[in-house]
């Protein structure tokens, strides 16, 4: 639903002139929308599948970048709740590197921000070596 909804603002904001924090607005309203959707009383949601979405989204360069540092790190750690938290925080630095500033990325530093907050459970489980791995049955 990220790439459809960023698609979409794209080429809405090419289409209307309304140029690049239309389509951060956007960007963030549909994680914003995923992580506390209204059909679900505000709760649940899949906010790092949506925030992958928003970045192949806006680039596929971008989503491949998150893709292969969120590969990595789970290859190595073999936790996905680790390897959400490190390719959130490399998403704005890979955008800048790859798309330049501007709204888009403060938009992706937003995101970041709330991702990695709501893993806060799960960092804490990281640092005290109770997280569960990849493969492994929950503890």
């Amino acid at each position: 639903k990220g790439v459809v909804a960023v698609a979409f603002a794209k080429w809405a904001a090419m289409r209307f002139g309304v140029g690049d924090i239309a389509v951060a607005l956007a960007a963030l309203a549909v994680f914003l929308g995923h992580c506390w959707p209204i059909f679900h009383g505000f709760k649940g949601g899949k906010g790092v599948a949506t925030a992958g979405g928003i970045f192949l989204g806006l680039s596929p360069a971008l989503g491949g970048l998150a893709a292969a540092v969120w590969l990595a790190t789970a290859a190595i750690s073999r936790m996905s709740s680790l390897a959400a938290i490190v390719a959130a925080a490399a998403a704005p630095m890979l955008a800048a590197w790859w798309l330049g500033t501007g709204p888009i990325i403060w938009s992706l530093v937003s995101i970041s921000i709330v991702l990695i907050a709501r893993h806060r459970a799960n960092i804490g489980k990281i640092m005290t070596g109770t997280e569960n791995k990849i493969g492994q049955g929950k503890k």
